[in-house]
C-alpha cells in the first residue's frame, strides 16, 4: 500500500509538538511494509538537514496549469523537493510561502499559505498515485475538500490532533478557494460566519480519527468539541479514536544518548539517581537534594494545559518536599509567574523558557514523577515517555491521559497518579499522594511495572491499516 501523509509538523523537521512525534514514530512503523510519504512545508527554520534524493516533483496539475491567476502563479513556482528518512520518502513543499518563516506557526496570511500547501499535497498525491490520503489537523484539511471534489479521488482518512485548533477564517479573506485551482464550493465550511478549514476536513473525508478513544468521546459533546459536535456526531460511524504509539528507540533509557547515564529495570533507582544529580548541577542547583521527589512538567504554557491549576495547587502544597523542573514557552503571564518562582524560590523550583529537546530527555530521566495538569489533552504522549523511564505520571483525568494512566485500588498495580482536571483540591492530593508513594516500598513495584508496558506502534498501526480499509472501501 503507498500512503501519503500531510502535515505541517514532522520530527525532527519542524516541531512545535506532539504531531512532529506522532507522525514520525507512525511513519517509522509504516515503512516497514508499506510505501510511505509524507508532504511537508519547506520552511527556513529545519530542525535538521534533509538527506535529499535529487528529485522534484511539480505542486501543481497539468490541468489546472492552463489558467492564469495569483494562486496557480504561486503553485507554478512551488516544487516539492524529496528526501529520505529511515525510508520514508520526504517531500518538502519549496515555495516563497514558507521558505522564509524560522517557525511554521503564528504568522499573518496562515489562511493563504496553508490553503497553497493543501492544494499542493492534494496535488501530489494524484501525481505520486497513492492508494490512501491521510491528512492531519487543520492546515492540511482543505486537501481532503480537493479530493473529494476530484474526478480521481484517493481514499482519504484526516486524524483531528487537536480541536481546538481549527483554521476558521472570514470569507472575505478565503474567497480565492471559489477560483481555479481550488473551484471548492465553500457554503458547507461555513461556521459561524467563518470559513472553517477544519470542518471542511470532517465533512470531506472518507474516514476521521482522532489521538485517542477518550478524546473521541469527549469531542462528540461541547464543550470540548469547540462548536463543532455536531458535525462530529453526523460522521460517527466514520469517526474512530486510535491511540498514539511511541517510538520506542528515540525513548528508550537503556539507549538514549541524550541523558547523563543510561539505565534499565534492574537498576532504575541508580539510573535515576546519577541523570538527577547530574541535571543538578547543569541548570545550576546542585545544592538541590536527590533524596527529595522532582517533578517534571514540560509543554507549551498554554489555556489547554491546566498551568494556573498547577500554580494554585503548588502555592497550597508548599510544605510537601517536592522540587519543580519545569520546560516551556507560551502565555507570558504563566512565564512571568514561573521566572518568579525560579528566582524566589531556587531551593525548589526551577524554570527553563523555550524548548530544549536534549534537555526533556534530562528531565524525563531524572524526574521521579511527571505532572501533566491538562484541562483537555487529545493524547499526550509525554506520560507515555515517563513510563518508559520509570517516572510515574500525575495527569488529570482527561482524553488519552484517561486511557493511558490508571489509578484504583481495584488495580493489581497502578500506572500513575490521576486527578481531576481544573480542581486544585484534587491536584494537590494528587501531589500527596505522590509523597507517599516516593517514600513508600510499593514505589519500587510501581515503577519496574510500568517500565514494562508496551507503547509501540505496532498494535496503533494495525488499527490506522483498518481506517485505511475503511476509507477504501467506502471510496470504491
Amino acid at each position: 500500500m503507498k500512503i501519503l501523509h500531510a502535515s505541517a509538523e514532522y520530527f525532527p523537521y519542524i516541531k512545535m509538538g506532539g504531531l512532529a512525534d506522532m507522525l514520525a514514530s507512525l511513519t517509522k512503523e509504516q515503512a516497514q511494509s508499506e510505501e510511505v510519504y509524507v508532504a511537508l512545508p519547506y520552511i527556513g527554520g529545519l530542525g535538521k538537514e534533509p538527506l535529499w534524493t535529487g528529485k522534484d516533483y511539480p505542486a501543481l496539475l497539468p490541468k489546472d496549469a492552463k489558467t492564469d491567476s495569483l494562486v496557480v502563479s504561486v503553485l507554478r513556482d512551488s516544487r516539492f523537493l524529496e528526501a529520505d528518512e529511515s525510508g520514508v520518502k520526504l517531500y518538502f513543499f519549496q515555495s516563497d510561502l514558507f521558505q522564509t518563516l524560522d517557525s511554521i506557526y503564528g504568522h499573518a496570511e496562515e489562511h493563504f499559505r496553508f490553503a497553497m500547501f493543501s492544494y499542493a499535497c492534494y496535488a501530489l498525491s494524484q501525481i505520486l498515485k497513492v492508494d490512501v490520503f491521510h491528512a492531519h489537523d487543520w492546515h492540511t484539511a482543505l486537501s481532503l475538500a480537493l479530493q473529494k471534489d476530484s474526478p480521481f479521488p484517493i481514499p482519504s482518512v484526516f486524524t483531528i490532533h487537536n480541536l481546538a485548533y481549527q483554521g476558521d477564517h472570514p470569507f472575505w479573506m478565503t474567497g480565492f478557494l471559489k477560483e481555479e485551482p481550488f473551484r471548492l464550493v465553500t457554503s458547507p465550511f461555513d461556521h459561524h460566519g467563518k470559513c472553517n478549514y477544519m470542518k471542511a476536513g470532517i465533512l470531506s473525508a472518507n474516514q476521521i480519527t482522532t489521538v485517542s478513544p477518550g478524546y473521541r468521546e469527549e469531542t462528540l459533546r461541547e464543550p470540548n468539541g469547540f462548536g463543532l459536535s455536531d458535525c462530529l456526531n453526523l460522521r460517527a460511524r466514520d469517526y474512530s479514536g486510535i491511540l498514539n504509539g511511541i517510538d520506542k528507540e528515540e525513548w528508550n533509557p537503556q539507549k538514549d544518548k541524550r541523558i547523563y547515564n543510561t539505565f534499565q529495570v534492574s537498576d532504575w533507582k541508580e539510573g535515576k539517581l546519577k541523570n538527577k544529580e547530574k541535571l543538578f548541577k547543569e541548570i545550576g542547583r546542585p545544592f538541590l537534594p536527590l533524596d527529595a521527589p522532582l517533578v517534571g512538567l514540560i509543554g507549551r504554557l498554554t489555556y489547554q494545559k491546566g498551568f494556573p491549576t498547577f500554580l494554585k495547587a503548588f502555592l497550597e502544597r508548599r510544605h510537601l518536599p517536592h522540587r519543580y523542573l519545569v520546560l516551556g514557552s507560551g502565555d507570558p503571564e504563566t512565564e512571568n509567574s514561573f521566572f518568579q518562582l525560579s528566582e524566589s524560590l531556587p531551593e525548589i523550583f526551577y524554570f527553563y523558557k523555550g524548548y530544549n529537546e536534549s534537555l526533556a530527555h534530562k528531565i524525563e530521566a531524572a524526574s521521579d514523577f511527571f505532572l501533566m495538569p491538562s484541562l483537555f489533552e487529545p493524547c499526550g504522549l509525554n506520560q507515555m515517555y515517563s513510563h518508559m523511564y520509570g517516572t510515574i505520571p500525575i495527569v488529570s483525568r482527561v482524553g488519552g491521559l484517561r486511557d493511558s494512566v490508571e489509578e484504583s485500588s481495584l488495580l493489581q498495580f497502578k500506572t500513575g497518579i490521576v486527578f481531576e482536571p481544573n480542581d486544585t483540591s484534587s491536584l494537590g492530593y494528587a501531589l500527596e499522594r505522590a509523597r507517599d508513594l516516593f517514600f513508600s516500598p510499593d514505589r519500587d513495584i510501581v515503577v519496574k511495572n510500568i517500565m514494562k508496558l508496551d507503547w509501540s506502534w505496532k498494535k496503533r498501526k494495525a488499527e490506522y491499516q483498518s481506517a485505511y480499509f475503511r476509507a477504501i472501501d467506502l471510496q470504491i
